[in-house]
Order: structure tokens, then sequence, then C-alpha cells
């Protein structure tokens, strides 16, 4: 039973790792003001920036700096669009994903099925040798690859950032009223094209945390609608990125169960599961297991529509455009 649990936490680590990246990118460009739904298809462009990079240079950091300029240059759009040129943030969000996920689809064809240099795992520095042999979750936390330790970092930076900062602040009161924001002399187009392009660097990092961290691959259907997932995230975890944490690992701990499921009795954890046989075969089954990230996901988006900003703690202005006076 302990190998199991330890072969599922050490699987859920690193497929939680995208979903935290890409939930604290989407939470970022809220926090302003903007939605950004184009998530989905910023990853998916990091994904297949990061693998080809590092299929051609044989270097994995190199094509994790690439997947984040290219998070930040396909984000740009959303900035381009969105602030700028004030249009539906919902529509350009929605076509940005699409635009996305056709591109590496029809781009990255010549390199399905292909071997690239990946990140190996590595041991946390002093400490890490004794705690990896802690049961259950010292392999899983003190042995995963570099993404996975900086999805873990980044939270603090980004709290931080957020909360303690003037930068941080000034953030809050554009995505509260950018109007009062203006007339205390912030720049509200600066300010949220700076969140929208940081935005598309954590997307773009989750993306590279798929291709050459977790699955090691590339197809088409690679992304399999993470992004879409951390945009829910940013909601359930109502706009702060420490709570976002729980929720990531939640759907990592799903996803690992579901990668597992056909080698791994989960009877053995279950009491009277020989009682509830067919219940058991159907819950535990790998097909239905897969559908679990989206049905939450979907519940979750059917709960905020019968919830209202101030009670989900949403940014007041969230996805309502801002003009000054005279434009």
């Amino acid at each position: 039973m302990t190998g199991a649990i330890e072969s599922i936490i050490g699987l859920a680590i690193p497929a939680a790792t995208p979903l935290l990246l890409g939930s604290v990118g989407a939470l970022i460009s809220e926090r302003s003001g903007v939605l950004n739904l184009g998530v989905e298809g910023i990853m998916a462009v990091g994904a297949l920036m990061a693998f080809i990079t590092a299929g051609v240079t044989g270097s994995p950091w190199l094509g994790f700096l690439v997947a984040l300029l290219s998070g930040m240059v396909f984000a740009s759009i959303l900035a381009i669009f969105s602030v700028s040129l004030k249009s539906n943030q919902v529509i350009t969000g929605v076509m940005l994903s699409l635009l996305g996920v056709s591109l590496t689809t029809y781009f990255g064809r010549p390199w399905t099925g292909k071997s690239v240099a990946t990140f190996d795992s590595y041991t946390v520095p002093i400490i890490g040798q004794y705690l990896v042999e802690l049961p259950f979750l010292g392999q899983g936390l003190m042995q995963s690859t570099p993404i996975d330790y900086l999805a873990i970092v980044v939270i603090p930076v980004v709290w931080y950032f957020l909360f303690r900062t003037d930068i941080g602040m000034e953030i809050t009161a554009v995505g509260d009223d950018p109007e009062t924001a203006d007339t205390m002399s912030i720049n509200v187009t600066r300010t949220r094209y700076l969140c929208v392009l940081l935005s598309g660097l954590f997307a773009g990092a989750a993306g590279a945390a798929v291709s050459i961290s977790f699955a090691e691959l590339w197809t088409s259907n690679l992304i399999n609608n993470r992004g879409w997932i951390a945009v829910a995230l940013v909601i359930v975890s109502q706009w702060d990125p420490v709570r976002a944490v729980g929720g990531a690992y939640l759907f990592g701990l799903i996803y690992a169960m579901q990668f597992r499921a056909q080698s791994v009795d989960f009877a053995s954890f279950l009491p009277m599961a020989s009682d509830i046989g067919p219940v058991y075969d159907f819950v535990f089954h790998p097909v239905i297991m897969s559908t679990y990230p989206f049905v939450i996901t979907i519940a979750v988006l059917v709960l905020t529509t019968r919830t209202t900003r101030k009670e989900l703690s949403a940014p007041q202005a969230l996805a309502k455009q801002y003009m000054r006076e005279g434009e």
C-alpha cells in the first residue's frame, strides 16, 4: 500500500505543476481586470516551442526560456485586442485559445512521437537526501524536476508581489476601480499590459512543464484542457495564489490516480470495496476518472454564475473595458 501511495503522490506533483503555473498566470492578469481565457492556447504554444527548442539544441533549460518568451509574445495579442483595441475579453480569450491549439497542432506534426532532452529529477540539496526517505510524501516532494520546485517557490513570491508591494497594490486598484486608479496617476493601460504579459510568461512556463518535464513527448492534444482547468482554479481560489495551491494539487492527484488506475488496486484503500464491486469498477475506471477534472471545472463555472463578484472576491472591474475621457 505504501508503495502505491508514494507512486500516486510522486506523479501528482508534476501533474499539478502546469495547473499551478497556469492558474497563477491567469490570476495576475485578472487581478488587473483583464480576463485571460487564452491560457489554453498560450500553454500549447509554450509547450511546442519548449519541445522544439529542446529537440534542436539539446538543452531543456533553453527550451524553458523560449517557452517563457513565446508565452509573453502570444499573450501580447490578448493585450493588444483587450486593452488597446477594447475588444470583448471573453471572445478574444476564447479565440486566442483556439488559435494557439490550432497552430501547435499544425506545426507540431513533424515532432509527434520524437524524443527530446528533458528535465531530470533532482533531490533537494542538503536536506533532501534525508527527507526523501519519508513515507508517502518524501520522494514526491524532495525528488522532482526543477520546474516542480520553481512552481512551489513562485507561490509566495507572487503572493508577496500582489499583496505587499506598491506595484501589487496598483494592480489591485486597477482591477477594482480603474477610473479611480487613473485619477491617482496610475497608468491603467501600462499596468494591464504588464499583467497580461506576466500571465503569458507563466502560461508559457506551464506549457513547458507539460512537454519537457511531465509528459516528455509531443502530441496534438498535449495540453488537454489544462488551461481551462487553470482558469477555473483562479475562481476556486478567489484570486489568491496561496489558495490555488490546494486546488492544483487536488487536480494533480486526480490525474495521477487516473494514470495509475490500471496498475493500482484502489479497492485496497476502501472499506467494503468487495461489497460495492460494480460501483467501484465504474468510479475508478480510467475513462470515467479522466472526466473528473472537467466535471469539477464545469460545476465551478456553473456555481459562479449564481454568485456575485463580491461574494467571490473577484476584481470588480474584471472583463470590463476602461476608456479615459476623450478616448
